[in-house]
């Protein structure tokens, strides 16, 4: 089987590698549609009026790479269109940082996954807690949930988001719903009456749920699927005695 894995990291983020080597390891033809550089939040942005650059690379473990000068999305359309069309699925990881709860609309890495989905493939994105710079544990549990994600096939326009926790040792992989996460945030000027920010905040502990997050922080690695289609049916029925 033919696998497309990108990521939004970058293409020499060692997340990435540790994938390929997992997959090709496992009997897998990789191929990488990678961004050139970092695009972490990138969501599903896609370039729009500007030129994409597509560089070949040699990457250890795939038959086929290339680090592209736009977003995870733009990687993975411009892949199963034009540079990698073979490509029979594909994965997106491994992520620095968990993508879990509401930070799912802000992932370039699950937009990847989702773009893969968009695009009729089946697709998962894999992710891992920022605490741990090791992803070998998580690449190799990916590597068994998507072949169980292959066996067992998720229905169109769906992705399989997986979430790895910081222990080494790993207490089990449970299916959890998305948590509306919480942050205490704040846009941090860059200096006293300077008008350039930076973005600061972590998760408010205080208004934790028991959800995919919380399953995490206790040590199990989580598994939700997630669909792009966003309709709130039962609302849109509603509304529709409205107008």
């Amino acid at each position: 089987m033919k696998i497309l894995i990108s990521n939004d990291d970058g293409i020499f983020a060692p997340g990435i590698a540790a994938l390929v080597k997992a997959f090709a390891g496992s009997g897998y033809e990789v191929l990488v549609c990678a961004p050139d550089s970092q695009r972490s939040a990138a969501s599903h942005s896609l370039t729009i009026g500007r030129k994409l650059t597509a560089k070949e690379i040699a990457m250890d473990g795939a038959a086929k790479a290339y680090a592209i000068s736009g977003t995870p999305a733009d990687c993975v359309k411009l892949g199963l269109t034009v540079l990698c069309p073979e490509a029979e699925a594909v994965v997106s990881g491994v992520n620095h940082g968990t993508n879990v709860g509401t930070d799912v609309l802000y992932s370039g890495t699950v937009a990847a996954a989702m773009e893969g989905a968009i695009c009729g493939r089946p697709a998962m994105a894999v992710s891992q807690m920022e605490k741990r710079a090791e992803y070998d544990t998580a690449a190799a549990l990916a590597v068994q949930v998507f072949e169980k994600m292959t066996a067992h096939p998720l229905a169109p326009l769906r992705v399989l988001n997986l979430n790895c926790p910081a222990c080494d040792e790993i207490r089990g992989v449970v299916m959890a719903k998305l948590e509306q996460l919480h942050y205490t945030e704040s846009y941090v000027p860059e200096a006293p009456g300077s008008m350039t920010y930076v973005l600061s905040g972590e998760v408010d502990q205080g208004k934790r749920q028991s959800d995919d997050y919380a399953r995490l922080t206790q040590g199990y690695a989580t598994v939700t699927i997630v669909q792009a289609d966003m309709t709130d049916c039962g609302a849109t029925a509603a509304w529709d005695a409205l107008i």
